[in-house]
């Protein structure tokens, strides 16, 4: 197993450089983040040495549970899942990273908490750009509202946008989704120039998502094999 997530990584990361080469981009401006819920402390360990540092979470109180045995200072934790009001302390000791903030109270709750311990923590709003009931996130039109008020909170960095287009869509509807998104970044930056990072493609589709703009890939399946 090892050796397969080893070779796994290398045959993305030989992905994100052709998708980058089609668009005359470094492949070192994107992030690589498997996606490990569900998978063991060995199998993230092997991820880390094999080159990967960025890690996603989708539940808190696993994220706590790894978070508090792997104890290396390379590893970056990314909470990718919806957030509960009552997991955000979880949330705010153990992440460094927060893809999925779409209101002003989780907003003002994660703050607080980062400011107890003294700690700033990098976020991305989750735009629910299909507006599908079963996804969490903004509305589209909410988004500089909601930006206005991460860009406040002294405990938050914005750094950008994150958004999981439907699964359903064709390659073509999905493109044109990524579109949108990629307009809604470039929105974005224009209020708030240093939120440029879009947090967009899966095992499925991130070389269309790396050619139409995102700087962050979150990958499971294709790390780790399928889920059982």
């Amino acid at each position: 197993m090892q050796k397969e997530i080893t070779k796994n990584i290398e045959n993305i990361k030989n992905k994100i450089s052709g998708a980058c080469a089609s668009i005359n981009k470094d492949p070192k401006e994107i992030t690589l983040i498997a996606v490990s819920k569900k998978k063991s402390v060995q199998m993230i360990e092997t991820a880390l040495e094999s080159g990967v540092s960025s890690f996603g979470e989708n539940y808190a109180q696993e994220l706590q549970e790894k978070s508090s045995i792997i104890k290396s200072n390379k590893i970056i934790w990314h909470f990718i899942g919806p957030i509960q009001s009552n997991k955000i302390k979880i949330i705010a000791n153990n992440a460094n990273w927060v893809h999925t903030l779409d209101r002003e109270k989780v907003i003002k709750k994660l703050n607080l908490e980062c400011e107890h311990i003294n700690k700033t923590i990098e976020a991305c709003i989750q735009v629910n750009i299909s507006s599908e009931l079963s996804k969490s996130g903004c509305h589209p039109e909410n988004l500089l509202d909601i930006a206005k008020i991460v860009e406040s909170m002294k405990n938050i960095n914005l750094r950008g946008i994150m958004a999981l287009p439907k699964l359903t869509d064709t390659k073509i509807e999905q493109e044109e989704t990524m579109k949108l998104i990629l307009n809604l970044s470039k929105k974005l930056q224009s209020s708030f120039p240093s939120a440029n990072a879009i947090s967009l493609g899966t095992t499925s589709d991130f070389e269309d998502a790396i050619i139409h703009g995102s700087t962050m890939v979150r990958i499971g399946e294709s790390i780790f094999g399928k889920r059982l």
